[in-house]
């Protein structure tokens, strides 16, 4: 009996976690159309849920790690969404969070070219990204309260930290200009305390707080990873 034990544990496993997977929630992430009342982003979907949809609908659902856009008329399954995505699970969330993806920042790294709210996990790594890496460059960040700090891009160089002088506060606003084109962009900074490690999870708290274009990258990501 007592050699029988760790068989058994064994299949609770493997149980536990084909349940889990089965049972994966999906959230929706954009609507358009006659249901866009229906399927408001944010709402999550059990892999049980049914997803009907009218002509002219375009709901975009996002998975344990892919996203897919519905276009109605039609009649949708969430669980081909849920298990589609939980088929190819590992490592492509990581590799979001890590910044792998080439040409793309994390979710977590500032566009310096984006105005709009930002979600930030933790302020004292947060980076700046630039899309354009061929020279150095640099920019002028203001906060709402007045305070100042320069912050530099070397030749080559996608990412800079956020410059340590310059504190980060929630609900603060921060001007960026640019020192050779004098375009500007402006953030408004949210802290998260908290964030989950899962995709459907933390498009939630994107959405919760506002933060669009870091739901967006999230979203484009996944669809690059399907």
């Amino acid at each position: 009996m007592m050699r029988a034990k760790p068989i058994l544990w064994s299949a609770a496993l493997v149980i536990a976690l084909s349940s889990t997977a089965a049972f994966a929630n999906v959230v929706v992430v954009k609507s358009l159309g006659p249901s866009a009342k229906a399927y408001p982003p944010g709402k999550t979907l059990a892999a049980s849920a049914k997803i009907t949809l009218q002509g002219g609908d375009v709901v975009t659902v996002l998975g344990p790690s892919s996203a897919q856009t519905l276009r109605g008329p039609g009649n949708f399954d969430a669980s081909q969404i849920s298990l589609a995505s939980a088929a190819g699970q590992r490592g492509r969330f990581g590799a979001l969070r890590a910044a792998e993806v080439a040409h793309n920042p994390s979710i977590w790294d500032i566009d310096v070219t984006q105005s709009g709210k930002v979600c930030v996990t933790n302020p004292s790594k947060l980076q700046l990204w630039r899309p354009d890496t061929d020279g150095s460059s640099s920019v002028q960040i203001q906060s709402s309260d007045g305070q100042v700090q320069k912050l530099s891009w070397a030749a080559g160089k996608a990412l800079a930290p956020w410059p340590s002088a310059l504190p980060l506060k929630s609900g603060s606003q921060y001007q960026i200009q640019w020192a050779e084109s004098g375009d500007k962009s402006s953030l408004d900074v949210i802290t998260v305390s908290s964030v989950p490690a899962d995709m459907v999870g933390t498009a939630q708290v994107l959405i919760e707080n506002g933060c669009q274009n870091q739901l967006d990258l999230l979203v484009a990501s996944a669809n690059k990873s399907k």
